[in-house]
């Protein structure tokens, strides 16, 4: 079919239960995009292609079938997404499929977040950059997509690094996008023979409004090789590079112009996949900082970095108390603190949207006995959207049980339709159990145990160890289809899927230890 870009977008009908067709489109027989999209007549939403730069032109669309093709139309703004049960505090697209967060930079006075984005389905697939802004972190605006497949593959992960001192050459200030063509993920890019993965450049002149795709900046080296991450390392006034390489394989890089890059090292991290990180953070407590070696699954190593090779000074170990967080980043451009951002594997299936981002949290080290342990902590911009402060007395109830009837003390908050931030505190030491209940999710900690155990709304269990001298308190987020969740002074950390419109309901805590305090704050 051919439609006259008499709009600035094309709307195709989304229909989840339809087979995927393989749709190309043209202008003046030139390709400029494909995607794969479960396209029909009775569409559950629209999907919709900026075609801004095309204005007044014909496009042809082949391969959408004749029961899709007079659905596909012109309109002169994008479709609504669904608004209902959407988190408040938690980034999602407006429609779409969404996983890993890519391109982090705080630039200008902006947060950036590029993110991986299937605009045409609720599925994995076509992968693009979505883009959003935020002046504190927490409330994002959403921009038109920032990169789409193109004949080199699908946009994969990647990073951003703004020049300042114009090292690169492209301008002072200018944004670089590292990510990677993911090669053979598409058909465009079989055919045109670039059938593998490799590590590419794009640039924006205009504070990340355009990215202008330019080189290629490191060929394929084996498997999947992918998700690079980019940083200044000041003691050898270098940048250096991290990379995925394949199985449990990743390797180091360095550049002094930000466009060549030589490799110095390569590590077999075991468990370890994915969207590497590498990051210097202070211990709490002292002047001592130590290197952080990270992974998308969460696992971690701390060791030394002296711009080259990174030293291990501990085993493999996990960040996340729960399953549902993934691919985190570290934001580039931010002085004097690291923040993360993760995605949160979310089903949601029955939104047009799928996936939502972490709430971004600011990491440091604790020393926990003999150990050294990554630990979370929202970032202090939330601490401004807290409103309307309220303690809470517990009561004293008798609770009957799996072996019968015992005293604990019990706290029902209501959560009124906002989030809200919760703390309990309890006393130091404390024997038996403590549970809190929020809609269909439940967290039991056993203290004689020293376990944690967290029974998702669809009756899934995260089981997690904790020091128990640690263990004195807990703090919840609770949104719109999401909590995460803080103890032992934030070494332990995890997120939970609930059921829709949580906000509607309560939390009970009952608690067999003495509580000192139960607070909550709505968030704005």
């Amino acid at each position: 079919m051919k439609l006259h870009m008499t709009d600035r977008y094309v709307w195709l009908p989304v229909e989840n239960d339809r087979p995927k067709v393989k749709v190309h489109f043209y202008i003046d027989g030139v390709k400029i995009q494909e995607a794969d999209i479960c396209l029909g007549k009775h569409a559950d939403y629209y999907a919709c292609m900026d075609m801004q730069m095309y204005a007044g032109q014909i496009l042809e669309i082949n391969g959408a079938g004749e029961d899709a093709e007079g659905m596909i139309v012109c309109r002169d703004k994008c479709p609504s997404g669904d608004g209902m049960f959407r988190p408040c505090l938690h980034f999602c697209p407006e429609t779409g499929w969404m996983n890993d967060p890519n391109g982090l930079v705080f630039a200008d006075g902006k947060y950036h977040l590029f993110y991986q984005w299937n605009p045409y389905g609720v599925i994995w697939g076509n992968m693009h950059w979505g883009h959003a802004v935020s002046s504190n972190l927490l409330h994002w605006k959403h921009e038109p997509m920032a990169m789409a497949p193109d004949q080199y593959g699908a946009v994969f992960s990647g990073c951003a690094w703004q020049d300042r001192e114009n090292i690169a050459g492209f301008g002072k200030n200018a944004l670089l996008f590292y990510y990677t063509a993911a090669g053979g993920e598409n058909q465009w890019s079989s055919e045109t023979g670039h059938g593998m993965y490799t590590q590419r450049l794009a640039v924006s002149t205009d504070n990340g409004r355009t990215l202008e795709k330019k080189q290629c900046v490191l060929s394929h080296i084996e498997g999947e090789n992918r998700d690079p991450k980019v940083f200044y390392h000041e003691p050898s006034k270098s940048y250096v590079m991290v990379l995925y390489l394949d199985n449990f394989d990743f390797a180091i890089f360095r550049s002094k112009d930000l466009l060549h890059w030589k490799q110095t090292q390569r590590l077999t991290c075991e468990n370890m996949r994915e969207c590497p990180d590498l990051f210097e953070l202070p211990v709490k407590g002292g002047d001592e900082t130590k290197w952080v070696f990270w992974s998308a699954d969460g696992y971690y190593i701390i060791g030394r970095f002296d711009g080259y090779r990174f030293s291990a000074e501990s085993e493999v170990r996990s960040a996340y108390s729960t399953k549902l967080p993934y691919a985190a980043q570290t934001y580039s451009g931010i002085a004097g603190r690291v923040i993360s951002m993760a995605w949160l594997r979310m089903e949601n299936s029955r939104r047009h949207y799928r996936g939502v981002m972490s709430l971004p949290a600011e990491l440091s080290l604790i020393r926990q006995k003999d150990r050294i342990k990554l630990a979370f902590c929202p970032v202090r911009e939330l601490e401004g959207t807290k409103r309307d402060e309220t303690a809470y007395n517990p009561e004293n109830k008798q609770i009957v049980g799996n072996h019968g009837p015992y005293e604990c003390l019990e706290v029902n908050i209501p959560i009124n339709g906002s989030p809200i931030w919760a703390e309990a505190v309890w006393e130091k030491n404390s024997d038996g159990m403590i549970m809190l209940v929020i809609g269909k999710t439940v967290l039991t900690i056993n203290f004689e145990q020293a376990r944690m155990t967290v029974r998702h709304w669809n009756l899934q269990e995260d089981v997690i160890a904790f020091e128990r001298e640690a263990m004195t308190s807990l703090a919840l987020l609770i949104d719109q289809e999401v909590i995460e969740f803080y103890g032992a002074e934030g070494t332990i950390y995890g997120a939970i899927e609930t059921e829709e419109n949580i906000l509607s309901g309560k939390m009970t805590i009952q608690s067999q230890a003495k509580i000192h305090s139960v607070r909550t704050w709505r968030l704005s």
